[in-house]
């Protein structure tokens, strides 16, 4: 109805000036007369007011309905996965001090065993942490170590248990073996750190070494305290070190302190060096402190295989098969 209301209402407006205006039109003009006349009767042309219409409302539009927004949805937190990190693996802990003992400087390599690279030398006296101990292919003990570098990084390496002063067997009955770690690329000076390495003469100061075959090579032994703690020596020397090798491989030592047979002879031997034109390796075997009176030492020496020095043949068909010796030596109270 608001609709019809509104034309009926804008035909009014619309038709009201137009019947006005026509009823305007719609006046006489009188016919001609003379001049004077004309100007006396000319009658005056009177417009009649235009009525406005005066609408009695006006139509509201129906204000349109505004869309209710829509709920826009929390999004939900994705969770972030865990970073994923590594868990380190436990690094030995050093348990027993240990001093690296020797005449010259010490190679520290890189796992256990002689084929294993120098990675640097260190002189008698250092201190290090002992890790733990392995036997090697040949039969030679080492011992990890952790060392502590001029650059304060803290390296674990290995060496000789020969060479180091510890009382790490003591301490730790039954070592843990280990796993030999990765090899790098051996440094450039390790042959000649190698050819230069020296055997160790004894683990501790107050240690006494006694020649196995004294007797044989005419050597007086000197006369260990009861505080003292012995080491049977002997060595082996050849002229090229390829013989070397091939003796280390045949080789049967047996050698026995008053009628007991040390074994594990080859943990104690040190690395081959060359010295005074010749290839050398000695085994310092420690016995320990010893009981005041005299002691026997008898050494008997025997090959898998025949073998050469490179000066003459030993072993199986050679006029050497046994190579033997003894050493007899007295063991003294300390003096008051």
């Amino acid at each position: 109805m608001n609709k019809r209301l509104q034309q009926w209402l804008l035909f009014l407006v619309w038709i009201i000036p137009v019947l006005a205006a026509c009823e305007t039109e719609s006046t006489g003009t009188p016919a001609a007369t003379t001049g004077a006349e004309a100007v006396v009767s000319q009658p005056t042309r009177t417009v009649k007011p235009i009525v406005s219409f005066t609408p009695r409302f006006t139509a509201t539009p129906i204000p349109s309905l505004t869309p209710i927004p829509s709920e826009t949805p929390i999004p939900s937190e994705t969770p972030v996965p865990p970073t994923v990190t590594d868990t380190p693996s436990p690094t030995p802990t050093a348990t027993v001090d240990g001093v690296i003992y020797a005449d010259e400087n010490v190679n520290l390599r890189d796992g256990p065993g002689f084929d294993q690279p120098v990675v640097l030398s260190v002189p008698s006296g250092t201190q290090l942490g002992v890790l733990r101990l392995k036997t090697d292919s040949r039969g030679f003990d080492w011992y990890e170590v952790a060392f502590t570098d001029e650059d304060g990084e803290m390296r674990h390496l290995w060496v000789r248990t020969n060479l180091v002063v510890t009382d790490y067997e003591d301490v730790i009955i039954e070592p843990t073996p280990t796993p030999t770690p990765a090899t790098p690329a051996p440094e450039a000076e390790s042959e000649e750190a190698e050819e230069d390495q020296s055997p160790a003469p004894a683990f501790e100061s107050n240690n006494v070494n006694i020649l196995a075959y004294c007797r044989q090579k005419g050597v007086v032994p000197p006369k260990p305290t009861t505080d003292d703690k012995v080491v049977i020596e002997w060595s082996w020397f050849v002229a090229r070190p390829e013989y070397m090798e091939e003796h280390l491989t045949n080789a049967n030592y047996q050698v026995e302190l008053d009628g007991e047979l040390l074994d594990n002879w080859r943990a104690y031997a040190s690395e081959t060096k060359q010295e005074a034109g010749v290839w050398i390796v000695y085994w310092y075997y420690p016995v320990g402190r010893l009981s005041a009176g005299p002691h026997e030492i008898t050494f008997r020496l025997t090959w898998d295989e025949m073998v050469s020095d490179g000066y003459q043949r030993f072993g199986p068909g050679t006029p050497t098969e046994v190579d033997e010796g003894s050493c007899l030596f007295t063991v003294v109270e300390p003096e008051s």
